[in-house]
């Protein structure tokens, strides 16, 4: 016999199988459960793989494309590096410091000129972070950025690295002496500054002229630049962040010089690198500087993240599954109350219970359903009307964007075709001994580059006053000396931000407006110093100054910069004022003072910007 647990499980069981076949959401469930189950398996037999493959071959294909984008990149970088180098290589100033400084008993004017035309020479790009003098038995005279700023710093090429710098010096004298092209030696050794953990660092030496020849080379100069620029480039390989794709540039000797994940791995061997963590990946040679660029991916820790990725799916199907089962069974409940209502009337009517009709017109659910249909279709011709206005809005905006980023690269692209042209012709100026020429068109050639860079509109006051130095110097030799200019500034506040450009309105309204009609005995001061916990910037000028009327609207501008606009004047200058005072804020002081035949002043009180 049966025991009566036996009995009771049969009987829950039937009745379970009974009520799945008198509801229909039962049969849908079911359908969508097999449904979903078969997906899966799918998903994880077939699917995975895929992905998987898919994952691969598009990681290897945009790495590819990366590669050439970050090779031409690095080139142009490396290029300007050795443009700025060349230049100061060939700088009078620096020579004659040179000179002096090696001829002359080394006493202290002999020193604090060869430390000024250093520090001149590293004031010229934000990328130099030192420069030094060498000859075959070792350093001469080196200047670093930084050294004013540490307590117990140690220079850039210490006492141990004299060996090292004999072997570089050896090799231009070598070089230039068989007249061989390139003439600089790229040195990759120290490869981080000493007294700056997360500073890296990269050496060009350029051989220094002796008697206007290269055939017997006394000196060299070593210009350490930044390795920041290059290492943001190298980032691009993987800038999606995946830790399995990591790029590296090994050096002609083997050596990894520059890392996505920073100084961890570099100056160990590229082989026993890629050995070491199984890795596999791309390479493409930078033949200018015997450079290779690796694309490497980690395969196995790939798939462990493609596992990861469908487990958690998995979880998030039954999670899925769950959920659409309690929404089919309450939406289907909901839905058939209205038919189990209607079905229930008919079947009192059946039996005569009652004889009460049932109207089917009116309010009632299906008529409902019937109207909400009519209104869906309603909304969504209207949605779709709205998209299509939408899609025509969408597809005109990214016209205007290809345009202007068109337009912005044709600028880009004319920018450095200008650049390139003006540093052509200043080589063919310095071998041809016009270094007046030489000096104006490298004067140029920064006020272009500076001006045309699109990504840096914040910078620093160094860089601010040493464009404003070179625009003067060309604007002075253009109209034949009918001005001179004095700059004085602390260097103390070298690293003060501010944005680009915002002197040169105020400088060129001296020189347009203050000189206008004069032969000779124009000035132009310029003053940076400390005010308080501010810093004070006075432009002046002796020039004719400005009459009452236009004074009166230089102030209205200066206080309301948007009244240019109904004025017609000062537009240069109410677009400046605009800019800093978005970029100091309302503490921002301007004050302002002319006088007819006396000239004009212009005192600027500059918060450290928020």
């Amino acid at each position: 016999m049966e025991s009566a647990g036996e009995k009771k499980k049969f009987w829950g069981t039937n009745r379970v199988w009974r009520y799945c076949r008198s509801h229909m959401w039962c049969s849908f469930a079911m359908a969508i459960l097999v449904a979903i189950v078969l997906l899966m398996g799918i998903m994880w037999v077939y699917m995975k793989k895929q992905y998987y493959t898919h994952l691969v071959e598009t990681t290897y294909t945009t790495e590819e494309a990366l590669m050439n984008s970050v090779s031409i990149n690095m080139q142009n970088q490396m290029e300007t590096y050795i443009n700025l180098g060349s230049g100061l290589s060939v700088d009078e100033e620096i020579l004659s410091a040179i000179q002096s400084f090696v001829t002359g008993d080394a006493d202290a004017q002999s020193n604090k000129d060869m430390s000024n035309a250093l520090k001149s020479a590293a004031r010229s790009s934000s990328f130099i972070v030192g420069i030094a003098i060498a000859s075959e038995d070792g350093i001469l005279y080196q200047y670093d950025k930084n050294e004013m700023r540490i307590s117990g710093a140690k220079p850039i090429w210490e006492e141990d690295s004299k060996e090292r710098i004999k072997e570089i010096f050896s090799k231009i004298k070598d070089r230039n002496g068989k007249n061989m092209i390139p003439r600089y030696e790229i040195v990759t050794h120290p490869m981080m500054h000493p007294n700056m953990e997360d500073l890296g660092v990269i050496h060009i030496a350029f051989p220094l002229k002796n008697l206007n020849s290269y055939q017997n080379v006394e000196y060299m100069m070593l210009v350490s630049y930044q390795s920041q620029p290059l290492a943001s480039f190298l980032k691009q390989m993987n800038q999606n962040q995946e830790e399995y794709i990591q790029a590296y540039i090994e050096d002609g000797s083997g050596e990894i010089i520059l890392h996505t994940q920073g100084d961890e791995y570099m100056g160990i061997s590229s082989e026993d690198y890629q050995e070491e963590n199984a890795l596999t990946g791309l390479t493409e040679q930078i033949v200018s500087y015997d450079w290779t660029l690796h694309a490497v991916i980690d395969e196995e820790m790939l798939m462990r993240k493609v596992d990861d990725i469908y487990g958690r799916m998995v979880i998030l199907y039954a999670g899925a599954i769950l959920i659409i089962l309690l929404i089919l069974f309450w939406t289907t409940n909901r839905l058939l109350r209205p038919v189990n209502i209607i079905s229930n009337s008919i079947r009192r009517v059946e039996d005569s219970e009652t004889r009460e009709q049932i109207a089917i017109e009116g309010t009632n659910e299906i008529w409902q359903l019937a109207q909400e249909y009519n209104n869906m279709l309603q909304k969504i011709r209207k949605a779709a009307q709205e998209v299509e206005e939408q899609h025509d809005k969408m597809i005109e905006s990214l016209k205007m964007k290809q345009r202007a980023e068109r337009e912005a690269l044709e600028s880009q692209i004319n920018a450095h075709f200008i650049c390139n042209t003006l540093n052509a012709i200043n080589y063919e100026a310095m071998e041809s001994g016009n270094f007046k020429v030489s000096i104006l068109l490298k004067k140029l050639s920064n006020i272009l580059r500076y001006t045309f860079d699109q990504k840096h509109q914040n910078v620093y006051m160094f860089q601010e006053i040493s464009w404003i130095e070179q625009y003067l110097f060309l604007q002075r030799e253009r109209l034949d000396n009918v001005f001179s200019y004095e700059i004085s500034f602390d260097s103390d506040y070298d690293n003060w931000p501010c944005r680009k450009l915002m002197l040169q309105p105020f400088v060129e309204n001296s020189i347009v407006h203050g000189f206008e009609g004069r032969e000779s005995g124009g000035i132009i001061k310029i003053t940076g110093e400390g005010y308080r916990e501010f810093l004070k910037i006075i432009i002046e000028d002796n020039g004719q100054g400005m009459t009452s009327e236009r004074k009166a609207v230089i102030q209205e501008i200066l206080e309301n910069p948007m009244l240019a606009k109904t004025r017609e004047v000062g537009i240069g200058i109410s677009n400046v004022i605009t800019r800093m005072r978005m970029h100091y804020g309302s503490k921002m002081n301007v004050e302002f003072w002319t006088e007819e035949g006396k000239g004009t002043r212009f005192i600027f009180i500059l918060p450290m910007p928020e």
